[in-house]
């Protein structure tokens, strides 16, 4: 028996530099028998064998790649191959997906895929398949690699935790992952770390510091390892010197935090963020003065941004001499709260889930036109990552000037690229 677990891409070329590489699939790998034969590919380095015949062919997609999924689907099921779709798109869509598959595994695979394979072999695979907070205590350390973990500098994905408290309008974390924050043991954690014999890791955590206790008796875990880390955090970590002490002691370099926006009336709308431009300004020092680089993640297109956002925004990046910054197009992902907002004020433009990719107007802003929105994005980035802002900031960022260099000179490359006219969805 063979199997095929897949990643599609989003048929859109994008730097391999920026790919960020899950573990699920190889997760999947480690669940499934040892004697079926398993192949795992994940398009956006990958080809796929289409002469190569599979019994089973398991799909796993984000929004943005659910159309590209859907294709390979039909192309499979064509060859009388069965195909299960999963992932965050399938568990918030799941009769739109069973339209293009056999089978739907909805929520974290990890907790049906056992009983999917005996069903499977029993020929009784049934149509849906849930799994809801998975207990990550019997989390299994996943078969590693190097062709399907391959990340900037040579990192290993890793993560410790699921699920967040927040549950932020535009977010589809909670939806997938549930609000309720839960975590593996450390000691596993470690074993991982160890068997990998690597020194440089990327936590996929989406904030690493959400249970502060775990947190720290990781972090103190960590320091032993000698090991180097980057991931993502809330902005609360600067609420706890200790905490982000801890932090800088156990290798950390990097982290990756939602600052969401530079509007006052946003941010006091946000959960997760701080809520003033000053409390942002001094966390941002703070952090940046420990020697972690600060990157942050904005977001353009919230009901309370006008077109003057854009200038604000890269003023307050330049001011604060920050480091990186992933820029994004408000996107009302299936799920969230604010798709079914935007849904019943007759605002999205389309539902061509390839347009959902944080770089693409979908919706109409409320106080600007969705080209205005599109210029100020494409505007903003191309300003931050100049070559002259790259070398003024850098007089604030002498810690790691190989990765200051690295990140914004692939940046400034990405949005030279960049074009106004192709960010608003043609429906």
């Amino acid at each position: 028996m063979r199997v095929l677990l897949l990643s599609p891409s989003n048929n859109e070329k994008r730097s391999h530099f920026f790919r960020i590489p899950q573990l699920t699939l190889s997760v999947i790998a480690m669940l499934t028998p040892p004697e079926i034969e398993v192949d795992i590919v994940e398009e956006e380095t990958e080809r796929i064998n289409f002469e190569k015949y599979y019994d089973l062919v398991g799909i796993s997609c984000m929004t943005a790649m659910a159309q590209k999924a859907y294709q390979l689907a039909s192309v499979f099921q064509k060859k009388g191959t069965k195909v299960v779709l999963g992932g965050i798109h399938p568990t918030v869509m799941p009769q739109e997906a069973i339209q293009h598959c056999d089978s739907v595994v909805i929520g974290e695979a990890e907790g049906t895929w056992p009983q999917l394979i005996q069903d499977f072999k029993q020929n009784r695979l049934q149509k849906f398949y849930k799994s809801l907070d998975f207990d990550l205590a019997n989390f299994p350390i996943p078969k590693r690699n190097s062709n399907h973990h391959k990340t900037p500098f040579h990192m290993q994905p890793i993560f410790t935790t699921r699920g967040c408290p927040y549950d932020c309008e535009f977010c589809s974390v909670t939806s997938l992952y549930g609000k309720k924050l839960r975590h593996r043991r450390v000691a596993d954690v470690m074993e991982e770390i160890t068997q990998t014999k690597g020194k440089k890791f990327l936590f996929l955590d989406d904030n690493i510091v959400g249970d502060v206790k775990f947190a720290k008796e990781l972090f103190v875990s960590l320091s032993a390892l000698k090991i180097r880390w980057v991931g993502q955090a809330s902005m609360s970590l600067v609420k706890d010197k200790n905490l982000l002490r801890l932090a800088q002691k156990s290798g950390c370099i990097a982290l990756f935090f939602g600052l969401e926006s530079v509007s006052p009336n946003t941010l006091k709308g946000l959960p997760k963020t701080l809520k003033s431009l000053k409390e942002n300004n001094d966390a941002i020092k703070i952090i940046q003065d420990s020697g972690i680089m600060f990157h942050a993640s904005v977001v353009f297109g919230f009901d309370d941004d006008d077109s003057s956002i854009f200038e604000r925004t890269l003023e307050f990046l330049m001011k604060n001499r920050i480091v990186t910054v992933t820029f994004n197009i408000l996107t009302p992902y299936p799920g969230t709260r604010i798709f079914e907002r935007f849904e019943k004020e007759g605002r999205l433009l389309s539902r061509n889930w390839s347009d959902y990719n944080h770089s693409t107007v979908v919706f109409k802003p409320k106080k600007m036109t969705p080209e205005q929105l599109a210029e100020g994005y494409v505007w903003v980035g191309k300003n931050f990552y100049s070559k002259s802002s790259i070398l003024k900031r850098f007089f604030n960022n002498f810690n790691h000037p190989i990765l200051y260099f690295s990140m914004n000179a692939a940046y400034h490359q990405a949005y030279k690229k960049e074009n106004s006219e192709n960010r608003v969805t043609r429906g």
